[in-house]
């Protein structure tokens, strides 16, 4: 209905106070408002009781006394009671006149628009009246409030939204929806908000008498006083829980979960509080039968909650409350006297609380794990009784996964859910997985549990525990999970070879394995796993932590890893492009090394992987000699030997690592490593001084083809203007040239060991005639008739090659050991003795001594030929006489052995290989007299310096 304004002038007076008659209205006006209140309240009383009918006179009347009763309520103390016991009927009329009409449909609510003007006005005035004296009406309107929403509540309990089994949000939605249930609901509010303890205790007294049915009212006052409402409502469920001895009735412990589920989504942080505050009363020394209660009553809670939020509120954080293990101890000290006044006995105790473990998801599941683990750790001293607890517990938590995932998963194909394994492995209240970062790092609860595990000392019961609960977290929870959780265990920052990581990322992977296939590919469980942390994209030092988890797993002097080994490898092998591009990065390099020097390279692998890898190796080959350290250097460069000596095994693989070997010698970035002479000098724009080998990492491993013209390094960009000048690092002492040239040459012998039949050195032979003398023209096996003036600029071009890169004599030296080998560049040997002979049938000087440059040249010249065999017996004596010599006598030598040469072609065929390995030319060719003769005189001539050489000769005579 509507109230009209049909009050007398004197009516619209508000009282302050509301302690006595209104101020401006007279006695009469007041008796009379009384008397015809009196009149028309029993009259429509009358008519109700003889079931009359509503007609229009009725509603009038019952209109007229509404007025009439609003006006008493403000200004008649006295009649306060019977002016809201009216109300109370008249409001309740429509709350029934809305049930009904909810039910039969909108034709039938003709009163709602009459039903929202009295609720308006009721609300209005009592608001005024709470405002103007919040101590004299809170008390009265929350008491009349909550009695008639209690009334409504349990009359309509099951029709208020049309079904019985309605949620507490659609029953709150419900009851707002009716006029005069919103007016009282809101005025219920307005109590709180002006005296919190009053109103509240009232609310909850009918809570406790109309049982769940108000507890939709309880939750939306919740929401506008989360702290107070909560607190209050856990309190009284505690109270009745305590004086039941844990046995109250079950609507009381669904009731509080009811109302704490419908406050979860907004206010789980107030709920988190105030249980953390109830199990935080056991450790105050609190001796009332309610503090003893209290740990009992939030199991209860817990178990019968079927609120995720709720119970994660309960459980999350658990381990930084419980700890110190002081209160630990003092709730196992409270154990013997919950039994068996709340529970039956320690076994439904243990039982509840591993079933309670199991329901943990979301982050509450790490931390109820970290609680369970920090008490069994030694650290924590706890009582031994009080350990075999705990340690039964994660048993029992275990047993209970094991049976679900093995046997009950037989009868039901379909994955269980199981919310604590869903919580390990990082999902969310929901099941969806929740990935974190902190401190730039990506975070788990498996990684941080291993950490933490890890790093207690005398842990090996712990990760006995660990290890079986995620090895379970991999088989329950599927191949995805799997990969993922073996990723988050290997970023784990541990200290170098923890044991219990290995055992951990072992069984792990054992557990992978269940859902291998019999074959490795690029998309099985574990090469997926294993690709997903190796990203070159991730933060460095995840990437690196994850390398040397492997490398320790890979070695091979843990026996109890065997199990792992092959299928660990195969799953490595398959992703080695990734392992290639990590090596091009500067702080992983090593790491990635000494992984791929634990995998047996030698089994087949596919051709782009081996292509990509050994230019990835050459470029850390090439890096480590950069390095000051001389230890640096040995052992990079040692485990560059262990890796490309395996992909040597192939042809393909050898020819690529010899191409790239001796071609970047001869490239500005690497040649003055090994004492390169040549200076450029190009004007240019100044430039950063950043090495290009630096750079070279964005281009990252590609595929070199073989016996073409590729570099390994990009060697800048053209259309930019001038050639930056180039920025040629500090010049590396004799010595450490020395160094690095026997470290490159020890590498060539180990890659050149692996193929049979010299493959190698005539590999490199062949490379050094195309990077030194890229006219192959007149490149052959026969030597000219004439020795200076054939093709004579390239003999100097040649010639000035050696003189520019000394480590190319290194090279000419290293192929011929393999004396067969030396015949595929014995252009070079030719066009060296030319442009020699060249120089010394000019030279003005009066001794060879006074040119040590061309001396040491010629020396080594002949050295080489006398090593490949390419002279015969009696002049390998030959580079000892040279530094005595003048001039001319050289230049006779000199071409006694060219005319040698040309007639005694050093072709391959003439070497023939030995059982040892190493070849010798057969037959040796014959020693005619013009060949000798010249090089006779000469000896005798010098006879006080070098006539003990001339045995040599005679015996080549005889």
């Amino acid at each position: 209905m509507v109230v009209t304004d049909t009050m007398e002038p004197g009516h619209g007076a508000n009282m302050e106070g509301g302690g006595s008659s209104g101020r401006g209205i007279s006695t009469t006006t007041l008796l009379s408002e009384l008397d015809r209140f009196l009149g028309l309240a029993m009259a429509n009383g009358d008519k109700r009781s003889h079931g009359g009918r509503r007609d229009a006179s009725s509603e009038r009347d019952e209109q007229t006394t509404a007025e009439t009763a609003l006006f008493l309520l403000r200004n008649l103390p006295p009649a306060r009671p019977a002016a809201l016991a009216f109300l109370a009927h008249t409001l309740s009329s429509q709350v029934s006149s809305h049930i009904r009409g909810y039910s039969g449909g909108e034709g039938s609510r003709k009163n709602e628009n009459q039903d929202e003007g009295l609720s308006g006005q009721l609300e209005s005035l009592l608001g005024d009246l709470l405002e103007s004296a919040p101590g004299v009406w809170g008390p009265l309107v929350s008491q009349w409030a909550v009695e008639q929403l209690g009334r409504w509540s349990v009359e309509w309990a099951n029709t208020v939204v049309g079904r019985g089994d309605a949620t507490l949000e659609e029953v709150v939605a419900g009851w707002l929806s009716c006029s005069p249930a919103r007016t009282l609901a809101a005025l219920t509010v307005e109590c709180v908000a002006h005296d919190p303890d009053t109103a509240v205790a009232a609310l909850l007294d009918a809570s406790a008498a109309s049982g769940p049915a108000l507890d939709w009212l309880v939750a939306h006052v919740g929401c506008s006083f989360p702290a107070t409402v909560i607190s209050r409502v856990l309190s009284l469920g505690l109270r009745s829980f305590a004086s039941c001895h844990g046995r109250p009735p079950e609507h009381q412990l669904a009731s509080v979960n009811k109302i704490l589920n419908h406050l979860a989504d907004r206010h789980l942080a107030d709920i988190r509080r105030s249980l953390h505050t109830i199990l935080l009363r056991t450790f105050d020394g609190a001796t009332d039968a309610e503090a003893q209660a209290s740990v009992p009553f939030l199991l209860c809670l817990a178990v019968t909650s079927r609120s995720r939020a709720v119970l994660a509120a309960l459980t999350s954080g658990l381990d930084t409350l419980l700890m110190p293990s002081e209160r630990l101890v003092a709730l196992a000290s409270q154990v013997s006297w919950w039994v068996p006044r709340y529970f039956i006995s320690h076994c439904q105790l243990q039982e509840m609380v591993v079933h309670l473990v199991l329901d943990t998801g979301g982050s509450a599941a790490p931390s109820i794990l970290h609680l369970l683990l920090q008490a069994l750790a030694p650290a924590s001293k706890l009582p031994s009784s009080v350990a075999g607890a705990v340690n039964n517990i994660l048993q029992g938590v275990v047993s209970e996964i094991c049976m679900v995932t093995y046997m009950r998963r037989n009868t039901n194909p379909g994955r269980i859910h199981i919310p604590f394994l869903v919580g390990l492995r990082g999902g969310g209240l929901d099941g969806s997985d929740v990935g974190m970062a902190v401190g730039g790092r990506a975070v788990s609860p498996v990684a941080g549990l291993v950490e933490q595990t890890i790093s207690t000392p005398g842990n090996q019961t712990l990760i006995n525990h660990l290890k079986q609960l995620i090895t379970l977290v991999v088989v329950q929870q599927g191949p995805a999970t799997a990969n993922t959780t073996l990723g988050h265990l290997l970023r784990c920052t541990t200290k170098d070879g923890a044991s219990g990581h290995q055992e951990i990322l072992s069984a792990v992977i054992t557990a992978l394995m269940v859902h291998q296939t019999a074959r490795h590919s690029h998309t099985s469980p574990l090469s997926t796993a294993l690709a997903g942390t190796l990203q070159p994209q991730m933060a460095t030092f995840t990437v690196l932590n994850s390398l040397n988890s492997l490398e320790t797993l890979l070695c091979q002097n843990h026996k109890d890893r065997l199990h792992i080994h092959a299928s660990l490898t195969d799953a490595l092998l398959t992703n080695i492009p990734l392992l290639s591009e990590l090596i091009n990065d500067p702080v992983l390099g090593t790491a990635a090394m000494k992984v791929l020097c634990q995998l047996p390279l030698k089994k087949p692998i596919a051709v782009g992987h081996v292509l990509s890898l050994s230019h990835a190796v050459i470029f850390y080959f090439y890096s480590s000699l950069h390095h000051t350290s001389s230890i640096k250097k040995v052992s990079g460069v040692g485990r560059c030997q262990r890796v490309l000596s395996q992909l040597s095994c192939s042809s393909l693989g050898l020819n690529q690592i010899i191409r790239l070997l001796v071609e970047s010698v001869f490239q500005p970035e690497c040649a003055h490593l090994f004492g390169d002479v040549k200076k450029p000098d190009f004007s240019s724009k100044d430039t950063k001084g950043e090495l290009l080998i630096q750079a070279n990492r964005q281009f990252n491993s590609w595929v070199k083809v073989p016996q073409s013209h590729t570099s390994i390094f990009h060697m800048g960009t053209i259309g930019s203007g001038h050639f930056s000048k180039h920025n040629q690092s500090s010049t590396p002492s004799p010595d450490t040239v020395k160094f690095h040239t026997q470290l490159l040459l020890n590498t060539l012998s180990v890659c050149c060991a692996a193929q049979p039949n010299g493959e190698g050195a005539s590999t490199v032979a062949l490379l050094l005639v195309e990077l030194i003398s890229p006219d192959i023209m007149f490149n052959g096996f026969p030597w000219p008739e004439e020795y200076i003036k054939f093709t004579f600029e390239r003999d100097l071009a040649i010639k000035k090659t050696f003189d520019d890169y000394p480590v190319a004599w290194y090279l000419l030296e290293f192929v011929a050991t393999h004396r067969a080998a030396l015949s595929y560049c014995s252009v070079l040997v030719r066009a060296l003795t030319a442009a020699l002979t060249a120089f010394w049938n000019t030279c003005p000087l009066a001794t060879t001594k006074q040119a040590p440059e061309a001396l040491t040249a010629t020396h080594r010249l002949l050295e080489v030929m006398v090593t490949a065999q390419f002279l015969p017996g009696p002049l390998h004596m030959l580079p000892q006489i040279v530094a005595v010599l003048a001039p001319f006598e050289l230049v006779c030598i000199l071409q006694d052995v060219w005319m040698f040469m040309r007639d005694h072609t050093p072709s391959p065929d003439r070497w023939q290989e030995l059982p040892s390995g190493y070849y010798q030319r057969a037959p040796d060719p014959p020693m005619a007299r013009h060949y000798t003769e010249r090089i006779q005189h000469i000896i005798r001539s010098n006879v006080d310096r070098v006539g003990h050489l001339m045995s040599y000769m005679v015996s080549s005579e005889s």
